[in-house]
């Protein structure tokens, strides 16, 4: 601020300068202000990481939420939150979205606010006081304070997915295209208490993406909903509309086909437009079936242009709870999306459907994909190779329903839709560690 005084008025000893423009001034004014701002927070922060690193522990859980409310969270929640009150135990949900803070509440649960103004003294203390944090992505919720304030707690994440994607730390950039961002997100790959897994065997990977001290296979909460019919609060922001009619076209004799694929780095959303999805579409619905497309969130503005080129397609709402639509589907085309593997728990048919591979694996992502000794279902690269495959989905039944198998084995210990169960165990056993 000084150095904008200085600005506005020339030392005596020097001949005047030429007036400011005022505009100008104003906004380095505003600038330095947002500096010093951010230099504030940095500080507050850094003092309340520390202060929640010797804060008294509580049996208190927070579970944090992601940019949707469908994820292994969601439903690591809902599991626990009757164990908690058998055992007295307080369950907190930090939301990431006002529909998060809603949903929350609607059930009467506790919930923390979404606007960081709205904390009250009690909330504060809730955080530094919790014992155990449960997230399934990186931790960068909105509100600036919160990683801090949750910073003595024992942490599990349950991450949101088997990948074949490089992920985490292995998800780098040059340190030409370093960022700040980039290198807080790289700063949210550890340290954990416990990762959750699905398998056993899949352990030394996930210590390639991430930092943990311990690994539990115990299954992911979503998949549960997968093995057993939904109830209110499971469908709690689901398309409703969307689920409705995948449930009736299936009740009256007809196939329900999901269209899963995941985000591009590079050519994000347009590369949909080229992929020929308006041929796909034109030709299930011609067979009579109903193709319903789950666009990738970061994809999802490009929605309202796919639904009028698209009118035969039916487009779920973007960041809306998929799994118990999943379920009513008869089949699934993908690509490189983990939504595959949870797909497998179900045991119906998958396409893989990569027109764009070369350039996916060029410009978007460096893939994992080893652990597909052979692909759960045909490849097509075209959406007329796509569109013979489905014409006779059960041409290659034989051969991939027992790849299916075999890689459901190698991927889920568990098969029996207890993981939230397993979950809620292993939370015990957090909060013994930390009180």
């Amino acid at each position: 601020m000084d150095a904008v005084l200085h600005l506005q008025q020339p030392a005596p000893s020097t001949p005047a300068a030429p007036a400011a423009d005022p505009a100008a001034l104003a906004a380095l004014e505003r600038r330095v202000q947002a500096l010093e701002q951010q230099t504030q927070l940095a500080q507050a922060c850094q003092e309340l990481t520390r202060t929640a690193q010797f804060h008294p522990k509580e049996r208190s859980v927070v579970f944090v939420g992601t940019t949707y409310f469908g994820c292994n969270v969601k439903y690591a929640w809902l599991a626990f939150r009757e164990r908690a009150r058998q055992e007295g135990i307080t369950a907190w949900f930090l939301p990431q979205t006002a529909q998060q803070e809603q949903a929350v509440t609607s059930l009467g649960e506790a919930c923390f606010p979404l606007n960081p103004n709205d904390w009250s003294t009690e909330h504060v203390h809730a955080a530094l006081s919790a014992a155990v944090v449960v997230t399934c992505d990186h931790l960068l919720n909105p509100n600036p304070y919160a990683a801090a304030l949750l910073a003595g707690a024992r942490h599990v994440q349950l991450w949101h997915g088997i990948s074949i994607k490089e992920i985490g730390l292995r998800n780098l950039a040059p340190l030409r295209q370093m960022s700040a961002r980039f290198a807080r997100v790289l700063s949210t790959c550890g340290p954990y208490t416990r990762l959750v897994g699905t398998s056993a065997a899949q352990e030394p990977e996930w210590r390639r993406w991430f930092g943990f001290a311990q690994y539990a296979p115990i299954g992911y909460p979503r998949n549960d909903v997968l093995l057993r019919e939904p109830d209110a609060a499971d469908l709690l922001n689901v398309d409703q509309d969307i689920y409705t009619l995948a449930r009736k076209t299936r009740a009256a004799g007809q196939r329900v086909v999901l269209y899963a694929p995941t985000f591009r780095d590079a050519r994000r959303g347009t590369w949909l437009l080229e992929s020929g999805l308006e041929q796909l579409a034109q030709g299930l619905a011609k067979r009579g079936d109903l193709l319903i497309v789950n666009v990738h969130p970061v994809e999802s503005p490009l929605i309202p242009q796919l639904a009028l080129a698209i009118p035969t397609a039916r487009f779920v709402t973007p960041r809306t709870d998929l799994y118990p639509v999943m379920r009513e589907t008869s089949l699934l085309i993908t690509d490189y999306s983990s939504v595959m593997f949870d797909y497998l728990l179900l045991d119906r048919p998958i396409v893989l459907f990569r027109p764009d591979h070369q350039d996916y694996i060029t410009r978007s992502r460096q893939l994992f994909d080893a652990k597909l000794d052979e692909h759960p279902g045909p490849l097509a690269t075209s959406a007329k190779a796509l569109l013979d495959m489905l014409r006779q989905p059960d041409a290659q039944a034989g051969k991939f329903a027992h790849v299916r198998a075999a890689m459901r084995q190698r991927l889920f210990d568990h098969t029996d839709g207890r993981a939230g169960e397993r979950f809620c165990d292993l939370v015990l056993d957090e909060l013994a560690a930390a009180l």
